[in-house]
């Protein structure tokens, strides 16, 4: 009697017909856009020593990787993002390197996320990494780039969300750590009722969050929001107000500025953005 045949691991896919042909024009459209703005394209290897993924995203990243023991003992991972292997690849075969570093990259990325049921575990990623250069002229050139990248995509309405970590940071850092996690809770999910009670004895630099993390909107949010920030807040207001200063109305047309974006508030340094 036959085994009947086993079916793919939650999480995988089975890609056919004309969501192959799909995923290869996306991919086309990308490798052509990295390739024009002068991205060189970078293959590393499918699995790295698991270190090179803990070492970029910290212990957090741990249960989400897909591990295995290589022969020696050492633990092995899945490819969890590229932006970790290009890393280590900057650091060592272009060590030598002098000026900037424009690299990009595309194929699956492996992830696990267990609280997150029906959630893919394979991710078909592309991206490009500006390394190097840490500029106004940096930015600028990230957030074109990914425009020109959802235009290639064949998007037309669609909103760039960007932000700047040391506009909330200084705020943040004034409260006591034990609280900075629920603070951080109450920005995401919007909730100002239950933030400005958590706020009640935060110091004056703290006590700014109650306004900066629900402005959203142009460049005129941003000016209205000016006077309400402190001077260590100031310097990341300033920087996206030349930055929107930079791009051209078209691509200005499509960027939208939201300061009460938290998430990944311990990885950016400084510009953060999703479309």
């Amino acid at each position: 009697m036959l085994r009947p045949i086993a079916p793919i691991p939650p999480g995988a896919l089975d890609l056919t017909g004309p969501a192959v042909l799909a995923r290869r024009k996306l991919q086309r459209a990308a490798a052509e856009v990295f390739q024009r703005t002068g991205y060189e394209e970078l293959l590393p290897p499918t699995f790295e020593y698991e270190e090179v993924f803990l070492r970029a995203g910290g212990a957090e990243v741990a249960d989400q990787l897909i591990r295995f023991p290589d022969r020696d003992g050492r633990m092995l991972a899945l490819r969890y993002d590229f932006t970790a292997s290009l890393a280590r690849v900057a650091a060592t075969t272009f060590r030598g390197a002098t000026g900037p570093l424009r690299l990009s990259y595309g194929g699956k990325v492996f992830r696990q996320e267990a609280e997150r049921g029906g959630r893919p575990r394979e991710i078909l990623q592309a991206g490009g990494e500006l390394l190097g250069q840490g500029d106004l002229a940096a930015d600028v050139e990230i957030v074109r780039l990914t425009l020109d990248l959802a235009r290639a995509a064949g998007l037309k309405d669609f909103q760039l969300n960007l932000g700047h970590v040391g506009i909330l940071a200084p705020g943040l850092r004034a409260l006591p750590e034990e609280q900075r996690a629920l603070v951080r809770r109450w920005i995401d999910r919007k909730d100002r009722g239950n933030l400005n009670r958590a706020l009640e004895q935060a110091a004056p630099e703290a006590q700014t969050l109650r306004q900066l993390a629900f402005v959203i909107g142009r460049r005129d949010a941003l000016q209205a929001a000016y006077p309400i920030a402190t001077a260590l807040s100031r310097p990341g207001l300033e920087h996206l107000l030349a930055l929107d200063t930079a791009l051209p109305p078209a691509d200005r047309a499509h960027v939208v500025y939201d300061l009460g974006e938290v998430r990944g508030l311990d990885y950016y340094t400084g510009i953060h953005f999703e479309v």
